[in-house]
């Protein structure tokens, strides 16, 4: 049987990585409304360029983000852009987590993938006019 996400890792690595030529500051946010119940999440962090993908937990006083789950899910969602990113994917990057909003009802793994999508995107937006 193939190994479809090792085909998948293996195509996505053999594109040359965008090239981030500063640091970009940013904030992801899911503040919605969905059925019953509000999702929420924010995050800020920070791009930097490096030589290859690292993760820096900058979060003061994070420790509930790791016992719920929901620093993952948010550097997960920012991976789902970066990764996928036109016209090739941003992985010689450093992501700095700095800060991170939750709510203790209305905060959830999901609202976490959201708001780093939404940081991963204005990481991408953001490199419009940064790239030479």
């Amino acid at each position: 049987m193939k190994d479809y996400l090792a085909l998948w890792a293996q195509r996505l690595m053999s594109d040359k990585s965008l090239v981030l030529k500063k640091a970009i500051a940013v904030v992801g946010e899911r503040d919605a409304h969905l059925g019953p119940r509000w999702q929420f999440a924010k995050i800020w962090l920070t791009a930097y360029p490096a030589p290859a993908f690292e993760v820096v937990d900058g979060v003061p006083d994070g420790e509930i983000l790791h016992r719920l789950g929901y620093f993952e899910f948010a550097i997960f969602g920012v991976l789902d852009v970066l990764m996928v990113a036109k016209p090739s994917p941003l992985y010689t990057v450093r992501i700095v987590l700095e800060r991170a909003e939750h709510h203790p009802v209305d905060s959830s793994p999901a609202a976490f993938l959201h708001a780093g999508r939404d940081a991963g995107r204005k990481i991408i937006n953001s490199m419009d006019w940064l790239w030479s």
